[in-house]
């Protein structure tokens, strides 16, 4: 494989950038209950009491997050979410005062998750040009009965550049975590093909993979399986490599230890700023893709303020922070 240093980029120099996020924004339900769906627990009536105004004021903190995330070209480009009921509050969310401006598109499909939670993606028609989206149903071999969410991809051109987004969330770690790992070792190794068989069908092509994985980047499921390799100091070209993986912080915690299950993903030829549309890399690339620590989305101990612990409503926005990344042509 060829070698190919990693240029710095200057913020003073950009022509054009592309916000790119993905946020696990913990059980994002309407107060409706849907059948087939279990969703029993985040009803006005169930236990936790998930009533309309705790849902409503859920949706402002979603928005605020997509609104606080905004850059010189306004607000991201690319939203991908996790663990959202369905359609409905993706529509509600969009039409929040905080964002509604930005006429962010959808796509999205129900899942058989027996949660009823799924992955979605929302645009900005003006710098994202939609060319197509598909989900893909989880097949691992050693789980052939699994209901998990399906994989969200999403295809269009930004900034004159053929770009597939792919959104994920792996299996939990419910279980155990030796016991669970085939799961997302057999989704991973999934959606490596997903993405290999694209850039093979096009060679140009960009792609970014967003999402929960419930596992680290030194995990065996994404650094094995996917396949996604630390950013050093150089980028060798036909790899994946991982936006999130260098550093300590990360983006949500269990039991007072800090993980980064939340990943970005990118395709060599999206470090390469000869290359056209690429990821913008500070001095020091540590940076990269790191969770967004703003401070209504903490509580006293500085860990993301969920909505619920256990069934104890606390009011945050959500048990994960938000990651980011930008892109530039």
């Amino acid at each position: 494989m060829a070698v190919i240093m990693i240029a710095v980029i200057s913020p003073c120099v950009a022509q054009q950038r592309y916000g790119v996020m993905f946020y696990n924004v913990e059980n994002l339900f309407d107060t409706i209950s849907d059948e087939g769906v279990a969703d029993e627990d985040m009803l006005p009536k169930a236990d936790r009491a998930w009533t309309e105004e705790r849902y409503q004021r859920k949706l402002n903190g979603v928005a605020r997050v997509i609104a606080d995330l905004s850059n010189e070209c306004g607000f991201p480009a690319i939203v991908a979410l996790a663990e959202v009921e369905n359609r409905r509050v993706l529509d509600d969310l969009i039409s929040q005062k905080e964002i509604e401006s930005a006429r962010y598109s959808v796509c999205h499909y129900d899942s058989p998750d027996e949660r009823g939670i799924d992955v979605a993606l929302l645009y900005r028609s003006e710098l994202f040009k939609f060319k197509g989206c598909k989900s893909v149903r989880a097949n691992v071999e050693s789980a052939p009965n699994l209901q998990t969410r399906d994989y969200l991809l999403v295809w269009g051109d930004m900034g004159g550049y053929e770009v597939l987004f792919c959104v994920v969330h792996f299996p939990s770690r419910i279980g155990g975590v030796k016991q669970t790992e085939h799961l997302r070792m057999g989704c991973a190794k999934q959606v490596r093909e997903i993405v290999d068989s694209a850039i093979i069908a096009n060679p140009d092509r960009k792609v970014v993979i967003l999402g929960d994985m419930n596992d680290n980047p030194n995990n065996r499921s994404i650094h094995k399986a996917l396949g996604a390799k630390r950013v050093g100091c150089r980028v060798e070209s036909g790899r994946l490599y991982n936006l999130t993986a260098s550093g300590r912080a990360g983006s949500s915690v269990y039991d007072g230890r800090w993980n980064r299950y939340d990943n970005i993903v990118v395709s060599s030829n999206l470090l390469l700023s000869g290359n056209g549309l690429h990821v913008v890399m500070p001095k020091r690339n540590v940076r990269v893709g790191y969770a967004q620590r703003f401070e209504y989305l903490l509580d006293d101990r500085k860990y993301p303020k969920p909505t619920y612990q256990g069934g104890e409503y606390r009011g945050g926005v959500s048990d994960h922070l938000p990651i980011y990344m930008m892109l530039e042509r």
